[in-house]
């Protein structure tokens, strides 16, 4: 895997939060997961991603 990848999983890590707090604020059922378990995927992405840019580097 390569930077570029790691770049990705973590955009889609902020895209994740993003979603997280419109879920949580709104209250509306996105692929229906509850704010918290967004904020888990996002995190999890996160740290994958970063995991990726560092073994790449």
């Amino acid at each position: 895997m390569n930077k570029k990848t790691a770049d990705i999983m973590v955009m889609l890590s902020v895209v994740a939060a993003v979603i997280s707090a419109y879920v949580s604020f709104t209250q509306s059922d996105i692929l229906k997961l509850a704010g918290t378990q967004w904020i888990l995927i996002a995190i999890v992405l996160g740290i994958y991603g970063l995991y990726i840019r560092e073994r790449s580097a």
